[in-house]
């Protein structure tokens, strides 16, 4: 995988343990905690509001180490506001509403779909983020059942430590620097997370279980779709080392991939930390000096420093003794600098790449004059590395204090922390892992007790799993494309109810329910208009010998534009009258002698030329087999 080894490498051996928690947003009519409308997207604002945060005391009277790494970003923080989606409180200036009892009924039923035990009641906590995504800092959140299982195809049973109800958080726009722009539209719309044990063992395990869990979600019919809907945490273990997570990982697709690399990567640290420690290093000291520069008089070769020197930024360095080889460390693709470099990014908002030099090798972006410069500047012996920033003082003097925190963190191994995935499925640093001090009780929100007939009206609406559905389907020998399609359709219990009646072949219902329907979706058609009772009408029409399955996507095309019509109604407006044999005859002479008439260059080519003209009159109509029956006996072959 990431085309750094041409063999599989057996993670089992490695310890290796995956997580997941699964964020997506329900479908609902109204925001979480407040009447705006949810769901509702745009780039327009009305207003802008700006914002500092700060870190608070937990319940304990301790501060969460996420917060305290927010705080030193000392990021300026721009919310965009359009007044048709946002109100007071998503600008924490009023207090919540009663939460959506909507988003409430929907959890339900989706915490029963994973065999959930349901709470007796909601209880709000708040949930510190001081990343700017949310205004006030927090995000109220409520688990509403724990201790649920689902299956992988190899008959593991994952755990579901707990599914919970929560509100999302803003839209980022940009982040640039001190300076993070989002969009407030996405604030406080309902979202559902679904939190597994560190079951999985594989990187492949870890993507079939995200998989089943999203294709579960949407066989509720009950969450929306689209581009950031979905959104996977990832945490990742191997042995000898503690959990890091892979943050909002966009695709399932790419989570075999990015745990693959991100269990490479804590490899790499532990073998680095091995090094450290040979070297006489210990867990918990903090090596290394910082000296700044005078500029005066200094020339270098490197077009970064050059220009930091031009401007008089303050050019700061990092020196580590006996660290040859520590900072161009292997990490599976990657450096040790590489790691380094992306804390300073997020913390000291030096965001612009390279943001760090240093002595250690080539890779180091530094000439042989300027690696001698810097050594004399410095005072570095022949195995010390310098590692150097520049940028604005307060922001080198944050970022050589994460260098140093940086380094000695390697000395002990791999540290906890939330990570971003990048393009290549690689990742780099987001924030310090949150711990526990960052929740604390809501106190603008009451109880909300959960009565038995709730809970058993929503299991009511618990779909049969899509894993369970597909060996069915496998069963009916559908073909593949249609048992990945059709469970997690709104058409799925349709199918089934057409199928166990004998009505309909069950591989006609499911080229139209499943390939047609999709198909007209994708293309933006608004398939919704026709209701179940109407496909249901369409499918007994085809299993009674009234409509083929040659003309149905024509049918279907017209009558998503004309869905008040009757399936009658909608033959009737298309002109699909039945086809006796005298007119089939007389349509049939016409095509050959139409096919005939454009002069083919092989006699047999006239055969498919007059199909293709007698299907476009009779398609829908009469079967093509009869009509082939037909062309065969007319043209004597």
């Amino acid at each position: 995988m990431n085309g750094n080894s041409g063999n599989q490498t057996d993670w089992k051996q490695h310890g290796f343990r995956c997580g997941l928690e699964i964020h997506h947003q329900i479908h609902t009519e109204k925001k979480l905690f407040c009447h705006c409308p949810a769901g509702k997207y745009s780039d327009h604002y009305d207003a802008e509001v700006l914002r500092h945060m700060r870190p608070t005391l937990s319940e304990l009277g301790e501060y969460d180490g996420t917060a305290l790494m927010e705080f030193k970003t000392k990021k300026e923080i721009i919310y965009r506001l359009n007044r048709e989606t946002v109100c007071t409180y998503e600008m924490d200036d009023t207090p919540p509403f009663l939460i959506n009892e909507e988003a409430i009924d929907i959890a339900l039923t989706i915490a029963q779909a994973f065999n959930c035990k349901i709470v007796g009641e909601l209880h709000i906590i708040r949930k510190q983020y001081l990343d700017g995504s949310i205004p006030g800092g927090f995000q109220r959140t409520a688990i509403v059942g724990v201790d649920g299982e689902f299956p992988l195809s190899n008959g593991k049973m994952i755990h579901v430590i707990q599914l919970g109800l929560e509100e999302d958080s803003c839209r980022e726009v940009s982040d640039n620097g001190h300076r993070i722009v989002f969009m407030a539209d996405r604030l406080s719309m309902p979202l559902i997370e679904v939190v597994t044990e560190c079951q999985m063992e594989t990187p492949e395990e870890a993507q079939e279980a995200a998989m089943r869990i999203s294709r579960m979600l949407r066989a509720t019919q009950m969450v929306r779709r689209g581009a950031g809907a979905g959104r996977q945490d990832v945490n990742v273990s191997i042995e000898g080392t503690t959990r890091v997570e892979i943050k909002g990982v966009p695709a399932i697709s790419r989570i075999a991939e990015l745990t693959d690399y991100e269990a490479h990567r804590q490899r790499g640290l532990v073998a680095l930390s091995e090094e450290l420690q040979k070297r006489g290093f210990t867990p918990g000291e903090k090596p290394g000096r910082v000296v700044e520069l005078d500029l005066n008089g200094l020339r270098f070769n490197n077009p970064d420093l050059a220009a930091a020197v031009q401007v008089r930024d303050s050019v700061r360095v990092a020196v580590f003794p006996d660290a040859k080889g520590i900072l161009s460390w292997p990490l599976y693709g990657r450096r040790f600098a590489d790691d380094i470099s992306g804390q300073v990014r997020v913390v000291a908002c030096l965001d612009m790449l390279p943001n760090l030099l240093h002595t250690d090798g080539p890779s180091g972006g530094l000439d042989e004059a300027d690696t001698a410069m810097i050594e004399k500047l410095t005072d570095a012996g022949a195995e010390d590395v310098a590692v150097v920033v520049w940028g604005p003082e307060e922001d080198t003097v944050t970022a050589t204090n994460e260098i140093i925190d940086r380094y000695a963190q390697a000395i002990a191994g791999v540290p906890n922390e939330t990570r971003q995935a990048l393009n290549n499925n690689w990742n780099d640093f987001e924030r310090v892992l949150p711990g526990p001090d960052r929740m604390y009780p809501d106190t603008d929100s009451p109880p909300h007790e959960i009565a038995p007939e709730r809970v058993e009206a929503a299991k009511e609406k618990v779909p049969v799993a899509p894993w369970v559905r597909e060996e069915m389907y496998r069963e009916q020998k559908l073909p593949e494309d249609i048992v990945d399609l059709l469970p997690i359709t709104a058409y799925a219990p349709l199918h089934d109810k057409l199928v166990s009646e004998k009505t309909v072949d069950p591989m006609r219902s499911g080229e139209l329910l499943a390939r047609m329907m999709t198909a007209l979706q994708r293309r933006e058609y608004p398939v919704e208009a026709l209701s179940l009772d109407q496909l249901e009408d369409l499918l007994r029409a085809m299993g009674a010998g009234r409509v083929y399955r040659e003309g149905l996507f024509d049918l279907l095309q017209h009558w998503v534009d004309h869905p008040q019509l009757s399936l009658d109604e909608m033959l009737e407006h298309l002109e699909w009258t039945r086809v006796d044999d005298t007119e089939l005859t007389a349509v049939v002479k016409e095509a050959i002698d139409l096919a005939k008439g454009e002069g083919p260059r092989l006699p047999e080519n006239v055969f498919a030329m007059a199909m293709g003209h007698a299907m476009d009159i009779v398609r829908g109509r009469v079967a093509s087999s009869v009509v082939r029956e037909k062309m065969t006996e007319m043209l004597g072959l």
